[in-house]
C-alpha cells in the first residue's frame, strides 16, 4: 500500500544550510503535473528569497549518479536538474548529506 503523505508550503523554523537534504515543494506549469513534492539538497542561496537545490529522483537516467541516504527509502540518484526555487516551498528537513556516507 502507497503512503500518502499532506503536505503544506509552510516551512519549519528551521533555517536551510548548505548540504541539507529539504523535502521541497516542485511547482509546474504543464498541464496535468501540476505539482510536485520531492527531496532536495540544498547548493546554494539566490538572493534574499530564493535557495538553489538539487533535485533527487528515484529514476536512473543516463548521467545521474546514485545517492543513499539513511531516511531515503527508496533508491535514489542525483537529478542533474539544478534549480532555484522560492524559499517558501522549502517544507521541511530531511537530513545532512554527511549522514549519507557519500
Amino acid at each position: 500500500m502507497k503512503k500518502r503523505y499532506s503536505y503544506t508550503t509552510t516551512r519549519t523554523t528551521k533555517t536551510p544550510r548548505i548540504g541539507d537534504i529539504w523535502l521541497v515543494h516542485f511547482p509546474y506549469i504543464t498541464p496535468g503535473n501540476m505539482e510536485k513534492v520531492r527531496p532536495a539538497i540544498i547548493r546554494a542561496f539566490d538572493g534574499d528569497d530564493k535557495t538553489v537545490v538539487q533535485k533527487l529522483t528515484t529514476r536512473k537516467k543516463k548521467g545521474n549518479k546514485e545517492f543513499r541516504h539513511p531516511k531515503l527509502n527508496k533508491k535514489t540518484y542525483l537529478s542533474r536538474d539544478i534549480v532555484s526555487v522560492y524559499d517558501y516551498n522549502l517544507i521541511r528537513r530531511i537530513g545532512r548529506i554527511e549522514e549519507s556516507g557519500e
